[in-house]
């Protein structure tokens, strides 16, 4: 938990740093401004900086002048890190089988949040981001369940923009399917890829069976704000169910969204550090993040190579964006 000072310090830092943030974004290899302590060989000083995020940390005589990060932004001192933000989906070749979820629980034949999702359309992929140049289905998470009305009232489940949509090819009505055994149980009904969420909603298929229970974690009892310093939970379809802890609601990041979309800018989004070794990886991506009372504060967007931080759009922002309410009862339930 941040201390007063801590907060009172970050809230003096904010308005300066979203002054300057699109400025510093601009620089060679910058990926993300945020705001955390500074820390000096290694070790934290106990004062908040403007944080920014590079692709890779080189020494200032190496820089072309004009291009380096400033020591300091108007008093307020600057603090340089390596860090990548990347989508986590998982690509699976289209003629390869879908590999299943070890974490998806006993509920089987159940559209659950923490499950996985997969769109029935295959994307076009090449060398770097695939080993093999070819035609590739995505698989991401279903994070939570939602309820909308157009006009009568729709369940629905809660993913990523990037997992549900693919590229910019996407239209409403296409189909999804459960990762684990191949049925098409959900079609895109929603998508929202903006300047602070990156979302969708899919609508899931009448008839089918559904709980607002997330596998491993237990039942969404609401919304709610984070803050930094507070313990949360997400179950991913990739890394399961992990433990991280809020650094900040402040990040600023770019991430590559592919050759249709390129490259979007996500603001004020919730950064989580892993509270073990990793806190989240492919396949992620779409996880609903949870504090300890069962309230989601946002939707896991994106992380770093490795795990070790990762973001999320805030889960008020998505509802709003979306137009969807959250699913809070406990028990299963027949669309």
């Amino acid at each position: 938990m941040l201390s007063i000072r801590e907060l009172r310090d970050r809230a003096v830092i904010r308005p300066i740093k979203r002054a300057v943030e699109d400025q510093l974004l601009d620089l060679p290899g910058v990926t993300a401004v945020d705001i955390g302590v500074k820390h000096r060989a290694g070790a934290p000083t106990g004062h908040q900086a403007i944080v920014v995020s590079v692709i890779r940390k080189r020494p200032r005589d190496q820089l072309v002048p004009g291009t380096c990060v400033p020591g300091d932004i108007f008093g307020i001192p600057t603090d340089v890190i390596e860090e990548q933000p990347v989508l986590q989906h998982i690509h699976c070749a289209r003629q390869e089988p879908m590999v299943p979820n070890r974490h998806r629980g006993d509920r089987y034949g159940v559209v659950r949040a923490g499950g996985g999702l997969a769109p029935c359309r295959a994307v076009y992929l090449a060398p770097p981001t695939v080993p093999s140049a070819g035609e590739y289905c995505r698989i991401g998470t279903l994070g939570a369940i939602v309820t909308g009305t157009a006009p009568t009232v729709v369940t629905m489940g809660l993913t990523t923009f990037d997992v549900a949509c693919l590229d910019d090819a996407w239209a409403v009505g296409d189909r999804m399917a459960d990762p684990d055994d191949g049925r098409v149980h959900t079609e895109l009904a929603r998508a929202a890829l903006s300047g602070r969420v990156d979302a969708a909603a899919v609508a899931i298929a009448p008839g089918s069976e559904t709980s607002c229970v997330v596998d491993g974690i237990g039942p969404v009892t609401g919304h709610a704000s984070a803050y930094p310093g507070e313990r949360v939970r997400k179950n991913g379809f990739g890394t399961g169910v992990t433990l991280g802890v809020v650094t900040s609601v402040d990040a600023t990041v770019r991430i590559d969204h592919g050759e249709a979309l390129g490259v979007r800018v996500l603001r004020e989004q919730i950064r989580i550090a892993a509270a073990d070794l990793r806190f989240c990886g492919p396949g992620d991506a779409g996880a609903a993040v949870l504090d300890p009372g069962g309230r989601i504060i946002g939707l896991h967007v994106a992380g770093s190579r490795g795990g070790a931080f990762g973001f999320a759009s805030p889960i008020a922002d998505v509802l709003a964006e979306l137009d969807v309410e959250l699913c809070t009862e406990s028990q299963r339930i027949r669309v």
